[in-house]
């Protein structure tokens, strides 16, 4: 596990650092916060987490993306101070953002989620709706409405959620 996130944190500094003479390249950071539906629902309660975004400009547009982070979810209560197990799931995906009108965004990612407790890789897609909103300073915020699906047999480890980011 560790490795894949040391994997994913390299991967994203050595791409920023390649385009960072490029001033259109985005690259944001931000926080998460899930809601499980699906498979995940029944033992879950809520994930929160740390995300990174990588935009390269396509068309006029059209931005490609490259997203990883992690995101934790809390075990549900099983009664009498018991638990479930938490769970992570550590979103590798590339995919496209879309700029409808102004700063509203249509996007859609896919790729790998590895999620542990001994479940494995799934396959990982994220439909979302955002909007950026611009700062004084030049930069802006970004804020993503998403459902992050990952299918895997034996169930879909999902969840609806919203993404906070700040772009740089």
């Amino acid at each position: 596990m560790k490795k894949i996130i040391v994997t994913t944190i390299i991967f994203f500094c050595v791409t920023a650092v390649s385009f960072a003479q490029d001033k259109n390249i985005k690259l944001s950071a931000g926080l998460e916060l899930a809601f499980p539906s699906g498979t995940l629902s029944a033992s879950q309660s809520f994930g929160i987490g740390g995300t990174a975004q990588l935009e390269i400009p396509l068309q006029e547009k059209l931005m490609g993306v490259a997203y990883g982070g992690i995101i934790f979810f809390k075990g549900k209560s099983l009664g009498s101070g018991i638990n479930n197990a938490g769970i992570s799931i550590i979103p590798v995906r590339v995919g496209v953002k879309y700029y409808l009108t102004g700063s509203v965004y249509g996007g859609f990612q896919a790729g790998l989620g590895f999620i542990n407790r001994g479940v494995g890789t799934a396959f990982s897609y994220s439909p979302q709706l955002g909007y950026e909103f611009k700062t004084n300073s030049g930069k802006s915020i970004d804020v993503a409405f998403k459902y992050d699906g990952n299918a895997k047999s034996g169930g879909s480890f999902s969840s609806f959620g919203v993404r906070l980011a700040y772009v740089f």
